[in-house]
């Protein structure tokens, strides 16, 4: 019978002489077919040699395996090495050098990207402000994290990317205040952030820091239900064009201020493995289309919308300006006690104190998204136009 290199024989023999034998009623089937697996694919030996090996460590098993038996199981683990690395539970023996196929590193094709987006060459930032059911316009940051997060949710918005975080919003129901975020509207250089997934708010012990106390951990987030897609590599137009193609569930696309573009797909995972397994789905193909794999992270920064990046002047006010009244409330009292909703003097519009920069722009927000295609929903001016129709139908063709 022909052998390997005497060595690597003596290396699986070593290896067998650790090995428990199989005992039927404790695993036995199990056991034999990792060692099986372990001599066909970590050390690489012919179906042939692998039955030689088994023979003689079959001697030990209660009872030991037919001729039959073995030469079946050598034959799966052969068929089953061809495929996949399903020997990861198999035990490496020391000194044995072992080529185990690698998949294909996953890479951004620009050119699978480019034939994608050309089926659409119209997408453009108007083209998707104009499917946005929510208008992006009239949108402030505080509003912006309101429709994305529940009553009881805190969000951590940062203006320095290595921080803790500047403010932990809490959100509750209507009415709220829409400006309570507008003092970071300008005078952040670098720009402004916010955690894409709710925390609690608390500081927590991080074992991967070595038990340093962080509100920006894993720890802390209360809901697994977003993940943030961007592209560094791709040009933005393009990479945009390819995106509402797509049929994910895509809650939020806005600029970075920069040259990238992202998107908050929502996931909705019931744990972090949850959200691992199905971000791992997704990965592959967005990867190909020139999405950054690495910022494809459960715990995320990203851009907060309506904020501007890059900005001269003085910094950021540390904290929101003091209100002197609600939205509601009248400015003045006439004589009778009425109330005067208009002053009588127009306010001074406040200097600017910052420029240039570039705005971290909203493009579309849709809180509850569906998986069609962002392409395909009407404009928002479609939808008025039927439903004006609805309106004249059902009103005899007078629309009051």
């Amino acid at each position: 019978m022909h052998l390997k290199a005497p060595n690597l024989i003596d290396q699986a023999r070593k290896y067998l002489r650790r090995c428990p034998p199989a005992i039927s009623g404790q695993g036995g089937h199990t056991a034999t077919f990792r060692v099986v697996l372990a001599l066909v694919c970590r050390f690489g030996l012919s179906e042939a040699d692998v039955l030689a090996l088994m023979l003689d460590w079959n001697r030990a098993c209660q009872p030991p395996w037919s001729e039959a038996e073995l030469r079946h199981k050598i034959t799966s683990a052969t068929q089953a090495s061809a495929g996949t690395a399903a020997v990861s539970k198999a035990a490496r023996a020391p000194g044995a050098r072992i080529a185990t196929p690698r998949r294909p590193k996953v890479e951004f094709k620009p050119d699978t990207l480019a034939r994608i987006a050309a089926k659409l060459p119209a997408a453009g930032l108007d083209f998707v402000r104009a499917r946005s059911p929510l208008c992006p316009e009239t949108q402030t940051p505080a509003t912006f994290l309101h429709h994305l997060y529940r009553p009881g949710e805190s969000v951590i918005v940062f203006d320095v990317f290595k921080s803790q975080g500047r403010h932990v919003c809490l959100w509750a129901e209507a009415p709220f205040d829409a400006c309570v975020l507008d003092h970071l509207r300008n005078g952040c250089r670098d720009g402004v952030w916010y955690l894409c997934n709710p925390v609690d708010g608390e500081f927590h012990p991080n074992p991967r820091l070595g038990g340093r106390r962080s509100r920006r951990s894993e720890e802390s987030v209360t809901a697994w239900r977003y993940l943030v897609v961007e592209s560094d590599e791709a040009d933005e137009l393009v990479w945009l064009a390819a995106l509402v193609q797509m049929p994910l569930r895509i809650a939020a696309i806005y600029t970075s201020g920069g040259r990238s573009i992202h998107a908050l797909v929502r996931m909705d995972a019931t744990s972090k493995t949850d959200w691992d397994a199905k971000v791992a789905k997704l990965k592959p193909l967005l990867t190909v289309l020139g999405a950054d794999a690495a910022a494809m992270t459960a715990v995320r920064l990203t851009r907060l919308p309506g904020c501007h990046r890059g900005q001269d002047g003085p910094p950021a006010p540390k904290l929101p300006p003091a209100r002197k009244r609600w939205v509601d409330e009248p400015l003045k009292y006439s004589a009778n006690g009425d109330p005067i909703w208009t002053p009588d003097e127009p306010l001074a519009k406040p200097t600017n104190l910052w420029t240039g920069g570039k705005l971290q722009e909203l493009l579309y927000l849709n809180p509850e998204p569906t998986l069609e295609p962002i392409c395909k929903k009407p404009t928002r001016a479609e939808i008025y136009q039927k439903w004006l129709v609805d309106v004249r139908r059902q009103n005899g063709g007078i629309c009051e």
